[in-house]
């Protein structure tokens, strides 16, 4: 029996990544997750209608409440896990967020919340859930084409993640410098794009390269990715693929044998970062 965690999945990307999954894998336990519990049984409710006869019988799909960004949160749900004896073979990262384009918000205010999200909270989930995965699973992380670091940072900020023995400190000052210089607003100054997505999809990609150091020992792939432009309420619907084209790439991570570890992948492709 696989088991499967989708994180942020009561919409979007992480709901249609569920909703395929149910169609494509066999004996298999899959968890969504959501901030919202009312929401996340709802969406429950409906992928399996949308579904239907096409999900095996031997898979079973499960709600749990997850709060990426609380630590209680993360604690229950990996108390739950260990309780009943769930092992994770797929962890997926999915939960994410982004202001609109025409946020009044401060910069500050806007650094402080992405990157809660999209760093802090992935790198505070993945530490509760990663001592619970099998040896040779898999952790794949929804970044971003948002994220590659080319021709938006100073070269010293590249550099940094280029020499690959990077640590997770160093990953917090990054993103901690740019929170910094966000008032008074010297980000550019400083080597930084003004978009505080980037710079925390920038850091999510550099989280799963360091965790692909981390856990060679255990086999365990941990592999970054960008779904595409989907059209979801995060791009205001703009994006030209579909949900089910977004899940095309995360869903190749997360099944394929041939999907590399510690690579950021786009297209189903390996695709450059740094450079």
């Amino acid at each position: 029996m696989k088991v499967f965690i989708v994180t942020g999945a009561n919409k979007g990307i992480g709901y249609g990544i569920v909703r395929n999954l149910l169609k494509l894998v066999k004996e298999s336990t899959i968890f969504l997750t959501a901030r919202n519990g009312e929401l996340g049984l709802k969406a429950v409710d409906e992928v399996l209608k949308e579904v239907g006869t096409m999900k095996d019988s031997s898979v079973d799909l499960k709600f749990h409440q997850l709060d990426i960004t609380d630590e209680e949160s993360c604690k229950k749900f990996k108390n739950y896990l260990e309780n009943e004896k769930y092992k994770i073979d797929v962890l997926i990262n999915n939960a994410g967020f982004a202001f609109n384009i025409d946020a009044t918000e401060s910069p500050l205010i806007q650094a402080k919340s992405t990157i809660g999200i999209n760093y802090y909270g992935t790198k505070m989930v993945s530490k509760y859930l990663i001592p619970l995965i099998k040896d040779e699973g898999r952790i794949v992380n929804i970044c971003s084409m948002c994220g590659k670091m080319a021709g938006y940072y100073s070269e010293e900020k590249i550099e940094l993640f280029k020499k690959n023995t990077y640590t997770e400190e160093d990953i917090d000052s990054f993103v901690e410098k740019y929170i910094a210089s966000c008032e008074p607003d010297v980000r550019t100054t400083n080597g930084y794009p003004c978009s505080s997505y980037r710079v925390s999809k920038a850091a999510e990609i550099a989280l799963t390269m360091l965790y692909h150091r981390q856990l060679m020992d255990r086999k365990i792939r941990a592999i970054a990715c960008c779904p595409g432009y989907v059209a979801t309420d995060m791009t205001n619907y703009k994006g030209p693929l579909t949900i089910d084209e977004g899940t095309v790439t995360p869903l190749y991570c997360a099944l394929n044998d041939d999907a590399p570890s510690g690579e950021f992948i786009e297209h189903c492709k390996v695709s450059k970062w740094l450079s």
